[in-house]
């Protein structure tokens, strides 16, 4: 699957992000966002709105959410994960990151979603009580991504959407909107403006530790790690799903 989102070394995505608030006039706030996709392992979001200015940032050694120059974390939220699918090249990485995420990798089912038959990752169709990645089972490209929420069990699922994808290459493909809700509703969208896969990025964009010593710290890492099981049949799948993005 995630070969398909191109060959070169970074893929810089331009988008416009709307954030959904009751409080705000209008009940919705509109951002300029660029992402920077650097495979195998490391992704870059700035973010600029009324008044607020945003950097995320992920790479093998953590995350890190800059605010107005200041660090506000250093774990990604529950939303951040929508790049999950769209980054990790590497199997066992992918795999490693969903385990991660809570999905149960060895549960495998089919069911439809809207009017596709898809490949559910992590439940029984049409159980959506528990973590899962939904796959189209003709195309291999993502459908769905839903997540435990950052309160624990308690708190309301999440869950991604993504859609109408764009040609990416030649024969690539990237979602031109991703939408996301929060028990049901929706809470943001990333709708697709331009992609460039010439674009040259400094290393240092994407370096943790680096960027680390350049804004004021605040909290911790907390890493995650996959346990070790027999996934020999999923792994299949996952290969399957990796070449949409070939």
């Amino acid at each position: 699957m995630v070969e398909q989102l191109g060959s070169g070394p970074v893929l810089v995505v331009s988008q416009q992000t709307v954030l959904y608030d009751p409080g705000v006039d209008g009940g919705m706030q509109e951002q300029e966002e660029i992402l920077y996709y650097r495979y195998p392992d490391q992704f870059r979001s700035e973010a600029h709105g009324p008044g607020v200015e945003q950097i995320r940032v992920v790479n093998a050694e953590g995350a890190l959410s800059v605010v107005d120059g200041k660090i506000l974390g250093e774990t990604e939220e529950l939303f951040g994960h929508f790049k999950d699918l769209l980054l990790y090249r590497d199997t066992e990485l992918l795999l490693e990151r969903l385990s991660g995420l809570g999905i149960e990798l060895k549960v495998v089912s089919l069911g439809r979603y809207k009017d596709k038959i898809a490949y559910v990752i992590g439940a029984k169709y049409p159980d959506e009580s528990v973590p899962q990645v939904w796959i189209d089972k003709e195309s291999f490209r993502p459908l769905r991504l839903i997540l435990e929420g950052d309160g624990g069990g308690d708190a309301p699922l999440g869950e991604i959407e993504y859609s109408e994808h764009s040609p990416l290459g030649k024969t690539g493909f990237y979602p031109g909107r991703i939408q996301f809700f929060e028990d049901g509703v929706l809470m943001r969208m990333y709708v697709l403006k331009t992609l460039d896969m010439s674009a040259e990025v400094a290393d240092q964009l994407f370096d943790v530790a680096y960027l680390k010593t350049m804004y004021e710290p605040i909290s911790p890492t907390l890493p995650t790690r996959l346990p070790g099981s027999d996934l020999d049949e999923m792994k299949r799948s996952i290969e399957d799903f990796k070449k949409t993005f070939e």
